[in-house]
């Protein structure tokens, strides 16, 4: 028999005597698997509601005894209706999605509007009332009544999102109520409702109920589930009709659960046990004491025993930001120069290139911060013994790299400062009016083009002078940031500054005011040579002009002749900053590990672009390094920044792995505190928000370039 014989065989060989006409698989699919399925659910659905009634009848009776409450897991009636009546309502609210809509109606007082959100409104006046009972009126037992009217009210909640049909309850009149009778959702939304009730009050007269509320339940959640994945697999309705009521079986599925979690969270609060109650307490105040523990201090200088933690906890966001904010600038540079050599010609800097690519992405970062903090004691200092450099203003050693600050540093400001005012004057020299002058009209675009009143001629050179400023101020507060005894509130304002100057000046590009018309004739480009020459000079004399000195002493703290700290180049006893082997090493380790993915980015995106972009570029006979700068990497940036984003935010999440080579972030102080102090949850909780708003932080700023990326049409 050959094999064509054999296929048409086979259909007949898996087909059953007990269900003729229906193979193996249909078999199982139709009748095994839906089985296991709910028997699944329902296991799901008794074990978590079982655990769910016990924690809430616990945290639920009151024991009190000549004044003293003797179950340190009770929690008021006023707090536990608050609490879990606001996650079921809010859940509701969420599935039904009428949030929006409910705030516009009531913000504009608008009837038509409110009456859309007749369900929503109807969930919110059953919280208020059952508050009010709960607290004020109803004494229910806590053993059986109070667990069953949560978790019988929140099922309610999900048989009223799934039928629907709230507002047509509200319209049953005396005429029509023959009409209710005969519907059948009308009577199961209202019948779910009374039933709620009467078995709330009556709960102890029905044994069934009282005894095994979790399977009374679990069953409801059952049929209900199983009966609209019926019909909403096998009936047409529209698509919004259908995501509602999906949202809304989705929330039914998972209502154990949501219910477990919340309680085991409310419980753990008030644990007997008094360490699991040290851990869950959400309170600050631990924060306000001083610290017991020593740090790594640089870039601030914190105190054990004398500074608050909440200091403590300042410093190593500093520390975090800067570790990031460096290794972020150095892999895009290395990842950028790796990405672009791999596409080289040169067989030799291309197979460097992937070789360096395919070792560091396949090596874990924790096995290469490991390897960097292990060697570095072996490798290096370069010179073995403690050294000074540049005549000084370096101190090398084993423990870290030592930098002077210039204590007239600003002098060197002012010659930069003096530089860029030159540069904008000349930017502005050659201006013509633009094609098209776009005047602001409301107050937003009032902020983001403030300088517009001074006319075409002004805004764009007033507006690069602010930039500038703005540039100084931050620099100015960036040396406190990275200096031993600085900090970093300062910057966030001087940052916040450099942005809204940075927002102006993309305005004005935007709004065609900054049309420009550059003399490129030989005399034009002899002008500009010229005055950059003068301006160099001018800046250079301002910045040497008692600005800078040899150093002239080296510091002997204890005055027993040993040099306890590098020389000084005029600058104030203590100031500078370190870099410390701890740091070098999460810096190269975050630098290695992410270039080599930035490398493939940069890679992928070069190579995306249509072949016929380079042709043109060698037509208009550019060397290779006028191609990449003028013509590719500006067009592969679209592709790039997306997924730089996502790089950005793992080199700030993934530095939380620098626990492994002691280096004092915000993970690791967190981490030595909770192993001082005990507290869990509050330390969680601050390093998740720290976490969250940088990862938020760099999301906005790479979005923002994005946009302006993406914004240019080529």
């Amino acid at each position: 028999m050959d094999v064509r014989g054999l296929s048409k065989l086979l259909p007949r060989v898996h087909r059953t005597n007990s269900f003729p006409g229906y193979s193996l698989r249909d078999v199982f699919n139709g009748y095994v698997v839906p089985i296991l399925a709910v028997y699944l659910f329902w296991g799901y659905s008794n074990k978590f509601l079982g655990m769910s009634v016990e924690y809430l009848s616990a945290m639920a009776r009151d024991i009190t005894i000549a004044g003293t409450q003797m179950n340190p897991s009770y929690y008021a009636m006023e707090r536990l209706a608050l609490i879990v009546g606001g996650v079921i309502l809010l859940c509701f609210l969420l599935v039904k999605n009428e949030i929006s809509t409910l705030i516009r109606g009531l913000r504009t007082r608008d009837l038509g509007t409110l009456s859309e959100c007749s369900t929503s409104i109807f969930a919110i006046v059953c919280f208020a009332v059952s508050y009010v009972l709960l607290t004020s009126v109803l004494e229910l037992s806590p053993g059986n009544q109070i667990p069953f009217f949560f978790f019988g009210g929140a099922v309610v909640a999900g048989i009223l999102l799934l039928n629907d049909n709230v507002s047509e309850m509200f319209a049953i009149r005396p005429s029509n109520i023959g009409y209710a009778i005969r519907e059948p959702s009308i009577l199961v939304s209202a019948g779910s409702i009374v039933l709620l009730l009467v078995m709330t009050l009556n709960l102890s007269m029905i044994q069934p109920v009282s005894q095994d509320i979790p399977g009374f339940l679990s069953a409801m959640i059952l049929l209900t589930t199983f009966y609209w994945y019926m019909r909403l697999s096998q009936e047409g309705m529209k698509p919004s009709v259908q995501a509602r009521r999906t949202a809304a079986l989705a929330y039914l599925a998972l209502l154990p659960f949501i219910m477990f979690l919340l309680l085991r969270v409310l419980y753990l609060q008030h644990d007997p046990d008094p360490v699991m109650q040290n851990r869950w307490e959400v309170q600050f105040d631990f924060m306000d004491k001083v610290n017991t523990f020593k740090i790594n201090p640089w870039p601030m200088e914190v105190v054990a025993n004398m500074d608050e933690r909440w200091l403590f906890l300042k410093a190593a966001i500093i520390n975090s930001a800067r570790v990031t904010l460096l290794s972020i600038v150095l892999c895009v540079i290395l990842g950028t120069i790796v990405g672009v050599t791999r596409l080289s010609s040169n067989k030799l800097a291309s197979t460097m290139a992937t070789v360096y690519v395919e070792v560091f992405r396949n090596l874990p970062l924790a096995v290469l911060l490991f390897l960097i903090a292990t060697q570095y004691g072996i490798q290096a200092p370069l010179f073995k013994e403690e050294t000074f450099i540049l005549g000084g203003a370096v101190f090398y050693s084993n423990q870290g790299i030592w930098f002077v600050t210039v204590g007239s540093y600003q002098r060197l400001v002012m010659g930069l400062v003096a530089l860029a005012l030159l540069r904008a004057g000349l930017r502005h020299m050659d201006r013509v009016e633009p094609r098209f002058i776009v005047t602001p009209n409301t107050p937003f675009e009032h902020l983001r083009r403030p300088f517009s009143t001074l006319g075409w001629r002004l805004e764009s050179l007033v507006a690069d002078i602010f930039l500038i400023v703005a540039a100084v101020v931050f620099i100015d507060f960036l040396v406190p940031f990275a200096s031993t005894h600085g900090g970093g509130t300062e910057a966030a304002g001087a940052m916040a500054l450099l942005v809204y100057s940075l927002s102006v000046t993309s305005k004005i590009d935007d709004d065609g005011m900054n049309s420009l018309q550059i003399d490129d004739s030989e005399s034009g480009l002899r002008k500009r040579f010229t005055i950059w020459v003068a301006a160099l000079a001018v800046a250079s004399g301002i910045a040497v002009s008692k600005g800078l000195s040899w150093p002239d002493y080296v510091k002997d703290w204890n005055g027993d002749g040993i040099i306890d700290s590098p020389g000084s180049w005029d600058i104030a006893e203590g100031s500078g900053f370190e870099i410390t082997p701890f740091f070098l090493a999460m810096m190269l380790g975050l630098t290695l590990f992410t270039a080599s993915t930035v490398a493939e980015i940069v890679r992928g995106s070069i190579q995306s672009l249509p072949r016929g972009q380079v042709e043109a570029a060698i037509s208009l006979s550019l060397n290779p390094y006028q191609r990449l700068r003028l013509v590719i990497l500006p067009q592969a940036l679209r592709s790039m920044v997306p997924l730089f984003n996502n790089q950005f935010m793992n080199v700030w999440k993934n530095s939380s792995l620098a626990v492994i080579v002691a280096y004092s972030d915000i993970f690791y102080v967190i981490l030595v505190m909770m192993n001082n102090v005990g507290k869990l949850i509050p330390l969680f909780i601050l390093l998740l928000i720290t976490y969250q708003a940088g990862s938020l932080a760099i999301s906005a700023v790479m979005n923002w370039y994005n946009t302006r990326v993406t914004s240019v049409k080529i």
